[in-house]
């Protein structure tokens, strides 16, 4: 009896699972233990602090109250080490107060107003909307970024749709092809379809995911650029206008604006959305390619009627010009220099509605594609046509059009291909107003019906645009238009001219006048942290300039970074530059002190270690500069690499004084292999190459710098 009862029971032990209950036992180990095991392993990485915040904003006080501030990792889940973009200092405060309206501008560069942002479009929509209902608070909160598409715009738009927001206005279109994930970046890898792009978004909001891409840099073996080279980095990825791939790029670009203004709308915001304006009338296309199947024979054929064709315009023998590019269109008419030759010509001759129709079709032919093509531009209608009640299109393209000669948009409003000018902005500016004060609660709507907007000269003076403002914008466009692709274009020397012409005039107003200017503003304005930056620059570079000839460095300056970091706690510029103050004037150990506090916001920014290192130097602290040297090429190492040769250098000066022979000798060695570095990297840069000939002369070889300050030229007047 006891026999068989323990037969039965092991029988019965070793019965076979139901059908039901095995296929739950599948899935609960194919599916749920990993999902658990995931999330177990997300937890604990969370805990060890591994990883970083990817969200557009941390929590931050300032003056004491509770806010948001910008996040200067959230570049990390979207572009490689040593390029990634972040926002302008961005502070959005949790009280939202009383009889305050609150405006988020969301793009990418041209958005964020590139390559000053205290002149962009957000500053001049503020300044707008300030002078014409008092009163009223206008928080214009500016979350356009460098270098981002609309996969990138789609979260920052998620997560700024819970921040009590009154309205969203979206200017984006120009980067989907050449930013993150598009189908001409060398940003990130190129999923292809949009369920794998977004994906790969979310598993970089994970620890987990953070780890996965990590470890893939690691041992992956593709190859793209270090360091941020502009458009320079993206000459390899050229994409014709018919190329397939660029169907995925449409079809993403439509879907996430889509979801975009959807959840600015959930969270209760209305909806401006702006056509995008390029630069057509004076700007080439940026690069060319032939259709495809084009024989040897029939584009040896076609180059030769465009030779042609030039030889006769350069004769002022338009009409058979015409006639030999005309030809040459017929073998060929996708080549988008070709299109931009005969658009020019059609202005030359008066006929403005074909020059249009042709430098429209040059750009959308372009290939190498930053400017948004006539695609976009439909898109962007035809999203904010459907959109529903609470959306407002405002057709920006043609309000910059229409303050154009021919209709056709230039250098009176354009920098380059796509970043405004201060007057672009404007333009763009007034064109958005009535729009966004169609949202405006009625309570809050003072200006007059009909009344105009404020002219470009109110709206420059509240923002402090000044002659050295105008000459610091043109010198900073002048040196990307030396590098390539812009530096290749065949009206390359007459824009060149254009904004030599504008430093000039930048230059010729007086210090005293600017600085009118500036006390002006903040007399109007005197919470503004854009103007108490802007006006600590002026005043350093004024004290600067004086120090060189022998005057006394006055540091004043040092108050007006102080109140810019009073509302912007974690700015990187504002931190550097009041460090950089202190230092020149031998307050090293509070150079350090804000050094600290840059790291501690922002502990991956190289030049807050550098500074560091500077001040090191200065205290006599000389093993210290080194470790301070190396912790900014572990984090920064593009900035770090700049720093590293000069740095090296007084270093080894410094312990030549000190009576260190032997380490000063390696030190200089260090020094000038660093400058070589630099020189590979930055090949016809006079200031790397006087860097260098400075270094071989301390190391007596004197041949050698002579002939590297001969190919430097003169050095720069100042």
């Amino acid at each position: 009896m006891g026999k068989r009862s323990s037969r039965a029971v092991a029988v019965t032990a070793a019965a076979p699972l139901s059908p039901a209950k095995a296929w739950a036992f599948r899935l609960v180990s194919v599916l749920v233990l990993p999902v658990l095991l995931a999330g177990l392993l997300e937890g604990v990485l969370r805990l060890a602090g591994a990883g970083y915040r990817p969200g557009f904003t941390v929590p931050c006080r300032v003056e004491g109250r509770s806010a948001s501030c910008e996040n200067p990792d959230f570049g990390r889940r979207f572009f490689p080490p040593g390029l990634v973009r972040s926002p302008s200092p961005i502070v959005i405060p949790a009280e939202k107060g009383a009889r305050t309206f609150r405006v988020f501008i969301l793009g990418e560069s041209a958005a964020q107003g590139d390559p000053e942002p205290a002149f962009g479009v957000g500053r001049f929509l503020e300044v707008m909307l300030a002078e014409r209902h008092p009163g009223v608070r206008f928080e214009v909160i500016n979350a356009g970024v460098v270098a981002i598409n609309s996969h990138v715009m789609l979260p920052i738009a998620e997560e700024l749709a819970g921040k009590q927001g009154d309205l969203f206005v979206f200017y984006a279109g120009n980067n989907e092809v050449v930013g993150p994930f598009g189908s001409g970046t060398v940003l990130t890898a190129r999923p292809g379809s949009l369920p794998l792009i977004r994906l790969s978004v979310a598993l970089g909001a994970t620890r987990l995911g953070q780890l996965a891409t990590g470890l893939g840099r690691m041992v992956t073996t593709r190859s793209g650029p270090a360091r941020w080279g502009g458009m320079e980095m993206f000459l390899g990825q050229q994409l014709r206008a018919g190329d397939p791939a660029l169907e995925a790029v449409y079809g993403g670009f439509e879907r996430n604006l889509a979801e975009s203004m959807a959840a600015a709308r959930a969270g209760g915001a209305r909806v401006v959305v702006s056509t995008m304006g390029t630069r057509l009338r004076d700007f080439a296309p940026l690069a060319s390619l032939h259709r495809e199947g084009l024989t040897e024979e029939r584009r040896r054929e076609w180059e030769s009627l465009v030779a042609e064709g030039d030889l006769r315009s350069a004769e002022g023998r338009r009409a058979e010009a015409q006639a030999a590019w005309r030809a040459a269109e017929l073998i060929d008419g996708d080549y988008a220099a070709l299109q931009y030759r005969l658009g020019r010509l059609s202005l030359a001759q008066g006929d403005d509605a074909g020059a249009r129709l042709r430098l429209a079709k040059a750009r959308d032919l372009d290939t190498l594609r930053f400017r948004a093509d006539g695609r976009i531009d439909a898109i962007i209608r035809r999203v904010a046509g459907a959109a529903g009640p609470g959306v407002r299109l405002v057709d920006g393209a043609a309000a910059l059009a229409e303050a154009s000669p021919h209709g056709l948009p230039g250098d009176e409003l354009f920098l380059e291909h796509v970043h405004l000018a201060p007057a672009g902005n404007h333009r763009l500016a007034a064109a958005l107003l009535p729009a966004v004060e169609e949202a405006l609660p009625e309570g809050l709507r003072t200006a007059p019906a009909g009344q105009p907007p404020p002219s470009l000269e109110t709206c420059a003076a509240r923002l402090a645009f000044t002659g050295f403002d105008r000459y610091r914008l043109a010198k900073e466009v002048l040196a990307r238009l030396q590098r390539p692709p812009l530096s290749g274009q065949p009206d390359h020397a007459a824009q060149v001219r254009a904004l030599e012409q504008e430093r000039a005039h930048g230059a010729a107003e007086s210090f005293e006048s600017s600085d009118a200017t500036y006390r002006s503003a903040l007399a109007a304005r005197p919470a503004d942290p854009w103007l108490h930056l802007g006006y600590g620059v002026l005043l350093d570079t004024r004290d600067v300039y004086l120090a060189r000839r022998g005057g006394p460095d006055a540091g004043r300056s040092i108050p007006q970074y102080r109140l810019a970091l009073e509302a912007w706690p974690q700015a990187l510029e504002a931190r550097v530059r009041l460090a950089e103050a202190l230092l020149r004037l031998g307050r090293a150990e509070e150079a350090i002190a804000q050094c600290r506090l840059l790291q501690s916001w922002r502990p991956r920014s190289g030049q807050g270690w550098v500074t560091m290192a500077w001040a090191l130097l200065r205290l006599e602290r000389h093993g210290e500069v080194r470790e301070a040297l190396q912790r900014a090429a572990q984090v920064d190492p593009p900035v770090a690499e700049v720093a590293r040769p000069e740095l090296l250098m007084q270093l080894a000066r410094a312990l030549d004084r000190g009576g260190r022979r032997e380490e000063a000798r390696r030190g200089l060695a260090e020094a000038i292999a660093a400058w070589r570095v630099r020189l590979a990297a930055e090949p016809g840069s006079p200031e790397v190459l006087r860097g260098l000939a400075g270094a071989l002369r301390v190391a007596g070889q004197e041949a050698e710098a002579e002939a590297l300050e001969g190919r430097a030229g003169p050095p720069p007047a100042r």
